[in-house]
């Protein structure tokens, strides 16, 4: 075939002409084109959802961390980590870090804390999370309610095995007070006793009743070492004061300035924070709550600080001893112990 006939066959559009090119390259161009818009849509997309579980991660973290601190170490928390920034209760956190809970490039923090009531005894917490996809602001934001902790009016009495070691060796054999303990031979009973205002006695009960102990009205947590085979013996002045009679001496301190009979304070189990009495007045009803307050100073050469303990079995002896911390507390406002 001549170049003639060639330019002939074409010519009769049984081969590939200009018009078929730029057709073709035009719908090549268009294809690469969506392809490209869609890659694009979905790198911007996984890139926003990587963003938004970012942030939803640093949210939920800072929340559940706060739930592991006491309720009034909440917002110390925000103030001493650098937070100048408060309006409406609001804190911009300019830390990289806030509640154990590290915050990477990119990300913004504010936390929000919103006193429900009037008693400082709720708040709720809004943890609010910026961060920018494709030159956009975006937030996430999370709610949690946080109640003021409601303790005893001191730490309670404990009988884990560190602290019935104050009391028994290690090596001896005993049982905690119980029906089935009384039948028991050869071994060791801790009894609680409670004084019985009707009977003018003590009477042996289980560390379960209601009003066993109440330190604000002097009736302090005690307990009596008994041979299984004496239960069921009165329990005499000798008995009360004897080797076999433990006291318990709750964690306390005394507040800087102060003196027994007015600054002594219950601490928090092993923090420093005390424990106070409150009355409240709400619905024209009222009633009683215990609550945690941090700041106060206290004295380091007075009052009962053994690290990592929330109390101490002391023998009843040291309420009489000066120097003991038995008698230290025995001669605060919540003492003298009353007795009968």
């Amino acid at each position: 075939m001549n170049k003639k006939q060639l330019v002939n066959q074409l010519n009769s559009q049984k081969g590939v002409t200009g018009a078929d090119v730029v057709i073709a390259l035009l719908i090549i161009l268009t294809a690469v084109g969506v392809i490209a818009m869609v890659y694009v849509n979905l790198v911007i997309g996984s890139r926003d959802v990587d963003r938004k579980t970012g942030a939803t991660r640093i949210a939920t973290n800072i929340l559940e961390n706060m739930s592991q601190v006491y309720y009034d170490e909440i917002e110390a928390n925000l103030e001493i980590n650098g937070n100048a920034n408060k309006v409406d209760n609001r804190y911009d956190v300019s830390t990289d870090k806030i509640f154990n809970t590290s915050i990477p490039n990119g990300y913004h923090v504010q936390i929000r804390m919103e006193e429900i009531g009037s008693y400082d005894l709720v708040k709720k917490a809004t943890v609010a999370v910026q961060y920018k996809t494709d030159g956009q602001e975006k937030e996430v934001a999370f709610e949690k309610v946080f109640e003021r902790e409601n303790v005893r009016e001191c730490n309670s009495p404990n009988f884990s095995q560190v602290y019935i070691r104050q009391m028994i060796e290690e090596s001896e054999n005993y049982e905690m007070y119980s029906e089935q303990a009384k039948n028991a031979a050869g071994i060791k009973i801790i009894c609680p006793i409670q004084y019985n205002h009707e009977t003018k006695t003590y009477q042996i009960v289980t560390n379960t009743d209601e009003l066993w102990y109440s330190y604000s009205n002097k009736q302090w947590a005690r307990v009596l070492v008994m041979e299984a085979e004496a239960i069921e013996t009165p329990i005499t002045n000798e008995m009360l004061k004897g080797e076999n009679s433990y006291v318990w001496i709750p964690r306390f301190g005394i507040e800087n300035g102060k003196d027994l009979f007015g600054g002594t304070c219950f601490k928090y189990k092993t923090t420093d924070y005390a424990i106070f009495n409150s009355y409240y007045k709400q619905a024209e009803e009222s009633f009683f709550y215990n609550y945690i307050d941090s700041n106060l100073e206290w004295s380091v050469n007075r009052g009962f600080d053994e690290p990592g303990k929330v109390g101490r079995w002391c023998p009843y002896r040291e309420l009489k001893e000066r120097g003991t911390v038995a008698y230290t507390l025995n001669e605060s406002q919540y003492g003298p112990m009353r007795e009968r």
